[in-house]
């Protein structure tokens, strides 16, 4: 009963559902609420001592990522969590599935799974997992007999008596032999491409989704590989046919659920042609993949024109705000977590932080980015076990006398952190915290402002009369020349402040014209090295 409360009062704090649309009046969906944590579950925790993260483990973990308690802030703050592929598979990174309808063995079982769903939900934390369903595994008993020549199955995938030649979009082989025929397969041999203009896969796969939604429980997918679902001979990425079969899919798995989330990876696309999915109905987020360039980009090269430019662009494209924003994930979009480009720098990872849980968009954290963990490609070594203590070898992750791949560097544990409040822990969970309490943060418009200076970064977040300022020092040197300057707004008078982050300052207020603009505004004489200030401008 306790935690029914709790989870009543989490509901009625944040204004959000996980099966109807959202409270408020500008009918954005309950995704635009949430923050996301991005798990592989292989190296999260091992609650039974095989080396090998599971389940179990991520429920032991829970009160980690949010306790149930709206009034606690020593938990991360999520309210949703993305898993990574959670299916059995031949490979350590399940991206080539056996069996869509069941639990990886060494993460455990269905109950488990369906354990972990109702303790979340509990929580008000939404669970969405990897749907890998442009490609099964060689393995997949669907293709067995496809290649056995099952005329069941004959046209589950994609054949040719004869060899094709072309190579894929970035010079892959696509083509591979099987005794004298040769089947399509866009990543490798082993992950055969579904065949998606045969209604039969179509339905398939449309009942599996029914299964996790209805019979599961879960809130939503994220489409993998979303981009190659149907080929048009040479033509083998974003092709009309696959934004055509995903907006059904879309609104089939909105017929079984009204708004389930649909995020699609629509891998390193600019933000012009991944809206495309969103405005066609193929997706209800799409990765913004330009956007966690722009957080790279100005962080390490110390100037704020880099994210500007990328948040406008993803602002304009996209309808409503309708993308996902990340710093990092499993695929080592940057060849490296964030911490190895920061080469170790924690101020450089408190700014990147910062960008991302104050813009616009879904925003997702990959596990261990909040503690600083390191990694380089191969992208095994950006999925290594979490550091939750500093036991050598073990990092608390596992009892057993190693873990299933060594550990990587990091600059902290979550036992090391927890309580250090300079901390990165320490402040994702501040800016956690601060966009779920704050609608602005979460669903409000963007004005940037100009600055002198090509290392600050300055910009308001707004809704109706919450109103956060931003501001951010690039540079590892002090700045007093960046005076601001805003050509307009809603604004017309700043009554007082509230500092929300950052070293406690004394800050002037804006003096606004006729247009709600304003020039020459120092709100503070001088930005430290690498400082970070987020203030409420509390109106008349």
């Amino acid at each position: 009963m306790k935690r029914f409360l709790w989870t009543l009062a989490i509901l009625t704090v944040l204004l959000i559902s996980l099966a109807t649309s959202s409270a408020q009046d500008d009918a954005l969906p309950w995704w635009n609420d949430r923050v996301f944590y991005e798990i592989f579950v292989r190296s999260f925790y091992d609650s039974d001592g095989d080396g090998v993260g599971d389940i179990r483990g991520i429920i032991e973990k829970l009160d980690y990522l949010n306790d149930g308690d709206p009034t606690t802030v020593t938990d991360l703050g999520i309210t949703g969590i993305w898993l990574m592929p959670i299916n059995p598979s031949p490979s350590y990174h399940g991206y080539d599935v056996t069996d869509y309808r069941d639990i990886n063995p060494a993460y455990g079982t269905m109950d488990d799974f369906r354990e972990l769903v109702a303790a979340a939900h509990e929580r008000g934390i939404a669970i969405v997992i990897d749907f890998v369903i442009n490609h099964t595994s060689d393995e997949h008993p669907w293709f067995i007999a496809s290649a056995n020549g099952d005329p069941e199955y004959a046209d589950w995938y994609i054949w040719r008596d004869d060899n094709p030649g072309y190579r894929g979009p970035w010079g892959e082989q696509v083509w591979h032999r099987y005794g004298d025929r040769y089947y399509y397969g866009i990543f490798t041999g082993f992950q055969p491409d579904l065949n998606f203009e045969n209604p039969e896969v179509t339905a398939a796969i449309y009942d599996i989704a029914s299964f996790w939604l209805t019979d599961v429980g879960i809130d939503g997918f994220r489409v993998d590989a979303a981009k190659h679902i149907i080929e048009d001979g040479q033509l083998q990425e974003n092709t009309p046919q696959t934004r055509a079969w995903l907006a059904d899919f879309n609104a089939y798995l909105d017929s079984v659920r009204p708004q389930t989330l649909t995020i699609a990876e629509v891998f390193r696309a600019p933000s012009f042609i991944g809206a495309e999915y969103v405005r066609a109905g193929a997706a209800d987020l799409v990765f913004a993949f330009d956007v966690s360039d722009g957080i790279i980009s100005s962080v390490s090269q110390n100037r704020a024109q880099d994210i500007v430019r990328k948040l406008q662009a993803a602002l304009e494209d996209y309808p409503n705000s309708q993308f996902a924003t990340f710093i990092s994930n499993h695929d080592a979009v940057w060849k490296r977590r964030p911490m190895s480009i920061f080469v170790g720098n924690v101020d450089k990872a408190k700014l990147a932080a910062t960008l991302l849980l104050t813009s616009p968009g879904v925003p997702f954290i990959y596990y261990g980015e909040e503690i600083g963990m390191f990694g380089t490609e191969p992208d095994e070594r950006v999925r290594t076990p979490m550091y939750w203590d500093d036991t050598p070898t073990t990092a608390g992750f596992t009892t057993a006398s190693r873990p299933w791949i060594a550990l990587s560097e990091t600059t902290g544990s979550v036992a090391s952190m927890t309580d250090d409040p300079t901390s990165l822990l320490s402040h994702y969970r501040r800016l956690v915290h601060m966009r779920n309490e704050h609608l602005a943060l979460r669903r409000g418009d963007m004005l940037f402002l100009e600055s002198e200076s090509r290392n600050v970064y300055a910009a308001i977040r707004y809704y109706e009369d919450d109103v956060i300022f931003l501001l951010i020092n690039f540079s590892g040197r002090t700045v007093d020349d960046y005076a601001l300057s805003l050509a307009g707004s809603p604004f017309s008078e700043v009554q007082s402040t509230t500092q929300l982050l950052g070293d406690e300052v004394n800050i002037a207020l804006p003096e606004f014209d006729e247009q709600g603009g304003f020039s020459g505004y120092l709100p503070i004489p001088e930005l430290p090295p690498r400082a970070a200030y987020i203030f409420q401008f509390n109106m008349p």
